[in-house]
């Protein structure tokens, strides 16, 4: 008798399906996973240069790059180290050159200018005390000339009156011997006194010349007491932070009563001069030799892909560095992140362009 095979219950039909079910969904996962896999491999490999993939585009690659601004971002920090006393600018707000971005507490650099103006005006003193004295000894130095001459004078008498002596006592009209030595004493006795009087001159000569040397180091002394003046002036104006161009603080990272030390951890304030934007565009190794100077570019913000301004390559870098805008995990790993940075000046814009605002750069072939 011919068996026959019996047909699948209800049973089983619900017992396979599902299990069907699984499997194609198991192998959906596996080639979607795939997919996903390629799609962010193929997007670390282009990290900051990219070729078009549209037909319209195909004489053209892009580059990612940042927009700043000629010099950079200038970090402020101030010079003395203090409690902030108070803060004038305001973010995103222009200023105009020198003007106060904030204040230090400036009491310990004051009192060291009333130190400084207090030895600036001793230094004065003495110099005027040493002028004093050189112009007191030039009035004796005068009067003992005077005083010398008239020993000398004594000396010529002493003389005259000697070589009458001799001279009477040659021709026999009065005198003696006694009184010709007498005579001739009296001329050594003004000798004498005329080189005691020369001897007080020179003392007081060579006090002058101690006065001279005296008025000497306190002028020298007077310089460097205004140049500890100054210096104690400079680090009260330092307190006071300023614009050092005009600009626009983009960040102010300090409040008032913070107290300011010597190692800083951050600026105090992030400046941006009033310069013209560029955009510094990270071209990879194999892109290189497309790129040369007065090369026309367009320029597209990161996210939207929307052109915002057209520019021109003006510098293209001599090394190739890494990144600058690399991420600190990317670095992490060990990744080469070198590229060669070109600066590009934009031109004209469609739209507000801002410092640090990440674009692609669009270059024709």
């Amino acid at each position: 008798m011919e068996s026959t095979r019996p047909s699948p219950s209800p049973r089983h039909w619900r017992i396979s399906i599902p299990v069907s079910l699984g499997v194609v969904l198991l192998l959906a996962s596996l080639v979607i996973a795939a997919v996903s896999l390629g799609s962010h491999t193929g997007n670390s490999s282009s990290f900051s240069t990219v070729a078009a993939s549209s037909p319209a585009d195909d004489q053209r690659w892009m580059s990612l790059g940042n927009v700043d601004i000629e010099g950079g971002v200038t970090p402020l920090y101030p010079l003395q180290q203090g409690r902030v006393k108070s803060i004038e600018a305001v973010e995103n707000e222009p200023i105009k050159a020198n003007q106060p971005l904030f204040h230090l507490e400036d009491t310990v650099q004051a009192l060291k200018v009333r130190q400084a103006k207090a030895d600036w005006n001793a230094a004065q003193e003495r110099l005027a005390l040493a002028e004093t004295k050189v112009k007191q000894l030039d009035q004796q130095i005068a009067a003992q000339q005077e005083a010398v001459e008239l020993k000398r004078v004594d000396v010529k008498r002493a003389s005259l009156q000697r070589d009458k002596q001799k001279r009477f006592e040659s021709q026999g009209l009065e005198g003696d011997t006694e009184t010709v030595k007498d005579a001739e004493l009296l001329v050594e006795e003004a000798k004498v006194a005329v080189r005691a009087e020369q001897k007080k001159l020179a003392a007081m000569q060579a006090g002058r010349e101690q006065a001279a040397g005296a008025i000497k180091l306190a002028r020298l002394d007077i310089e460097a007491k205004e140049a500890q003046l100054e210096e104690a002036q400079n680090a009260v104006n330092e307190c006071v932070v300023r614009a050092p161009s005009d600009g626009t603080p983009l960040r102010i990272l300090v409040s008032v009563g913070q107290a300011l030390g010597a190692n800083p951890h951050q600026p105090a304030v992030q400046f941006a001069a009033a310069r013209p934007l560029l955009v510094r565009a990270e071209v990879e190794q194999e892109f290189v030799v497309r790129v040369h100077k007065d090369q026309p570019v367009i320029i597209q913000d990161h996210v939207t892909g929307q052109e915002c301004a057209h520019g021109k390559v003006v510098s293209i870098a001599h090394w190739y560095a890494n990144r600058r805008s690399a991420a600190p995990e990317m670095l992490a790993v060990g990744n080469d992140l070198r590229t060669l940075e070109c600066i590009i000046r934009i031109e004209s814009t469609s739209q507000e362009v801002r410092i640090g605002q990440r674009v692609r750069v669009q270059f024709p072939e």
